[in-house]
């Protein structure tokens, strides 16, 4: 396997993966959504709540925002060890993280509580952005709250899952037959590309091969060539992967996790296929 990273930054990784099978990069990809364990709002204690909003709506919006969980996947327990321990009716602090918010309305106006408003219990799991909005109060309403968060994965629900965007996608393979192609007198290849992929240079028709990884297989200038000199295909295990963070973890914390988990669930599979489970023993 050969990665090139493409792109990098706070919160996006694009990487071109050569040398792979589409099912084993679907798997990380699945692995980036669903397995990668942070840190999210799973109940909340309200003391008091006159505001126009329910109870469960607040509590909505309260787990959807990111929490920052780079230390928190050392400092707490995973999300399975919590849920036995819930099971068994104990509630452990090493689970759980509050935090706080209360407000109230202000005279003649309107108050907004934001994620920034939050008050954790632990300064390395607090919210990503400030600027959150969470409720507007109204004179004389109030809200006072107890939130608490603990790891989860994105299999288990949505809000823990540390990725807004996964996605991957073929590397574009597009070829133009010079002896079919009627240039100049037809250029409508190079009017339609969206990307840009094929142009004009040296009195011919080319694919610019640096804007080639941008192609995003329309098929629009196969589709208007009245030749067919166009032809717009794949390569054979060349892939884009792409993901964004929620901030919760940084990209590149995020891809090793998933494929550390990948690679213990192949291990348990090996494991599980050695000792003959499902076999009878043999």
């Amino acid at each position: 396997m050969d990665v090139e990273v493409l792109k990098r930054d706070d919160v996006s990784l694009k990487l071109l993966v050569k040398g792979v099978k589409l099912h084993l990069l679907n798997s990380i990809r699945r692995a980036l959504i669903a397995e990668v364990p942070v840190m999210a709002v799973d109940y909340v204690v309200f003391m008091e709540n006159s505001s126009v909003f329910y109870d469960e709506y607040i509590a909505h919006r309260l787990a959807l925002i990111p929490l920052s969980s780079e230390k928190a996947l050392e400092k707490y327990k995973s999300p399975e060890e919590c849920r036995e321990a819930g099971e068994r009716g104990i509630f452990s602090e090493d689970c759980f993280v509050k935090l706080e918010l209360s407000g109230e309305g202000v005279k003649g106006g309107v108050k907004t509580l934001y994620s920034g408003d939050l008050v954790s219990g632990d300064p390395d799991v607090k919210p990503v952005y400030d600027k959150i909005p969470i409720i507007q109060l109204l004179e004389n309403q109030r809200v006072k709250l107890e939130a608490y968060a603990r790891l989860g994965r994105g299999r288990e629900h949505i809000k823990w899952s540390p990725v807004s965007v996964a996605a991957h996608k073929y590397v574009a393979s597009v070829k133009i037959d010079e002896g079919k192609c009627s240039y100049p007198q037809c250029r409508r290849c190079i009017e339609v590309c969206p990307r840009q992929v094929i142009v004009e240079k040296e009195g011919s028709i080319k694919v610019d091969e640096g804007k080639l990884l941008e192609c995003s297989l329309c098929r629009l200038c196969e589709t208007v060539c009245p030749s067919e000199a166009v032809k717009v295909s794949w390569k054979e295990d060349e892939y884009i992967l792409y993901f964004e963070s929620t901030g919760s973890l940084t990209p590149k914390r995020i891809l090793i996790e998933a494929t550390k988990v990948l690679e213990d669930k192949l291990n348990t599979l090996k494991k599980a296929l050695l000792e003959g489970v499902g076999y009878g023993g043999g």
